[in-house]
């Protein structure tokens, strides 16, 4: 009797994306990573956020970092989760870890549906538009931030290479022309350097140059 109570008592205090939000919609919650820690016996809120990031992240074979829900919250100190439409399942996802350049955001998932990944664009941005806050971004997701959110990034080789703490090769100007307010292109050293592996730094890390187009 008293086996059978403890494992009822661990399954009340299982925790989803809905005890975190209180139902409430469009709005995005800052979960506590200490209580981030999965359970592989119920479904609680690292399976819901891990769902989305295994979609997500399919394309390119999963995210490096977070190959489970047993993974998170992995080495990001920061989580952030939002739910937009009539299900009370989290629809949308941001991760960070802490750095001395302030929170390089390095997770981003969601659900796939429109409502989700709207509102996941919308955060993104408006992270990037507050001190503190940075991403290394390419592709499809950098086209959008230039386009519609007008953020802004680092434009010099030295303050990127301070930033990160990585080598980078350094490109500037887009080769092909394209953004010409956007002039911080770059590609990591390791491997061939193509268009399709170039990055940009967006956001306002701490203590370095910020250009705002």
């Amino acid at each position: 009797m008293k086996l059978l109570f403890e494992n009822w008592r661990k399954y009340l205090d299982e925790k989803v994306f809905a005890d975190y939000s209180g139902g409430e919609k469009d709005k995005w919650i800052d979960l506590p990573v200490g209580e981030l820690a999965n359970d592989p016996d119920n479904i609680d809120v690292t399976d819901e956020i891990y769902d989305m990031i295994e979609k997500s992240y399919a394309k390119i074979g999963g995210h490096v970092n977070i190959r489970s829900a047993k993974d998170i919250p992995s080495k990001y100190n920061r989580w952030l989760a939002t739910d937009v439409d009539s299900d009370p399942e989290p629809d949308a996802v941001r991760a960070a870890s802490t750095a001395a350049a302030g929170n390089k955001m390095a997770v981003g998932a969601t659900d796939g549906e429109p409502p989700g990944i709207q509102s996941y664009k919308e955060k993104t941005a408006a992270l990037l538009h507050t001190d503190g806050n940075y991403a290394e971004m390419s592709d499809a997701i950098a086209h959008v931030m230039i386009k519609y959110y007008n953020v802004p990034f680092v434009d010099n080789e030295e303050d990127v290479r301070k930033v990160l703490g990585k080598e980078i090769e350094w490109i500037g100007a887009h080769p092909k022309g394209k953004y010409p307010n956007y002039t911080g292109w770059y590609c990591r050293t390791l491997g061939k350097c193509e268009e399709k592996h170039m990055k940009i730094l967006f956001g306002k890390p701490k203590g370095v140059n910020v250009v705002q187009p």
